[in-house]
């Protein structure tokens, strides 16, 4: 028999009503800069005046785990690169809903293009379209409904459910688009950016009761700007506004970067706000295109009652490298072989 705790049903129950009222935007990630591509479909293969041939990028994410034993996770890879003016790039993202093991994976590639050319000197404006596909997997058995709650024994795992479902597994297409904008002039002090981007343009079904249920369109909204403070410093506020489906995020914060003395490294540390959910630190490392990165969520919504303040802790990290680079290490592979 499956027996689950008074506090723990709450906490659970908390957890789903949170997730649809506070950030019901899929699944978000609080450095959401590190993985670009999936923030924006138009900035594929697109590095804005930075130099690099191509570029690797990883986020890691667990929460909720002083809830239960199996906290929830989302992982993510991506590669990108540019060509001329076109950047083509993809990833896959796959998150696991904790002790239920609801998992979500995605995988999608797609394509940007730079609309401005070399006489617009320091304006950047691209636009980018992807296509892929979604998988939804999950097992009945992982998971406890109203009608196993008996009031002398509690939940009982092993009772029938009564629910009846069509598929446990569904495969659909995902289309997302994108446009973005970056201003950069290393001679100036405030040098702006702002993206807007739309998730899920087709609406594909959801459903596994027969009842077509089509996943809403999220629309996301990003700005900022990068201020040169001194030589030695660089702060750059941001935003990020989704909404989907009649649920809203807005997530307010700062990153400084400061350059290390006769180094080509800046350690980096930040402070952001997600409104009525968690207040979100970041510290890391920088070294060219390179970037390093660990954050840490304070929970500030009803959920800290039962979890505290403890939320989610998350590793990003951004790999750029040259064909240069990559040819050299070809060449060290093969010579080891051979």
């Amino acid at each position: 028999m499956k027996k689950i705790s008074t506090k723990s049903i709450v906490a659970l129950i908390c957890i789903f009503a949170s997730s649809q009222f506070f950030y019901a935007q899929d699944y978000h990630l609080s450095q959401y800069d590190i993985a670009p591509i999936y923030m924006n479909p138009a900035l594929a293969g697109m590095y804005l005046g930075e130099k690099g041939d191509f570029r690797i990028m990883s986020n890691y994410r667990s929460q909720w785990q002083q809830l239960q034993s199996k906290p929830y996770t989302t992982a993510l890879i991506a590669f990108d690169k540019p060509i001329g003016r076109f950047g083509v790039g993809g990833y896959v993202i796959d998150n696991l809903a904790g002790l239920s093991n609801y998992n979500s994976f995605g995988c999608i590639v797609g394509g940007a293009y730079q609309i401005t050319n070399d006489e617009s000197k320091n304006h950047y404006l691209t636009t980018g379209v992807q296509v892929g596909f979604m998988n939804v997997n999950y097992n009945t058995n992982d998971l406890l409904f109203s009608s196993q709650y008996f009031s002398d024994r509690g939940l009982d795992g092993n009772a029938p459910n009564g629910e009846n479902f069509a598929k446990l597994n569904l495969l659909k297409p995902d289309i997302n688009a994108g446009i973005y904008y970056k201003y950069r002039n290393t001679n100036q002090k405030f040098n702006p950016f702002a993206g807007f981007s739309i998730n899920h343009i087709n609406m594909p079904d959801q459903s596994t009761l027969g009842i077509p249920y089509r996943l809403p369109m999220r629309f996301n909204l990003n700005a900022g700007s990068d201020i040169q403070v001194n030589p030695s410093l660089k702060l750059q506020p941001s935003c990020l506004y989704m909404y989907q489906g009649g649920a809203a995020e807005l997530s307010l914060g700062v990153l400084a970067f400061y350059n290390l003395k006769n180094t080509n490294y800046e350690l980096v540390s930040g402070l952001a706000y997600r409104l009525q959910d968690a207040i979100v630190l970041n510290i890391g490392i920088k070294e060219g295109g390179n970037t390093f990165r660990i954050s840490y969520d304070i929970v500030t919504s009803p959920l800290q009652v039962y979890a505290g303040n403890r939320g989610a802790i998350e590793m990003g990290v951004i790999y750029t490298g040259t064909n240069k680079q990559y040819k050299e290490q070809v060449d060290k592979i093969d010579k080891f072989f051979n």
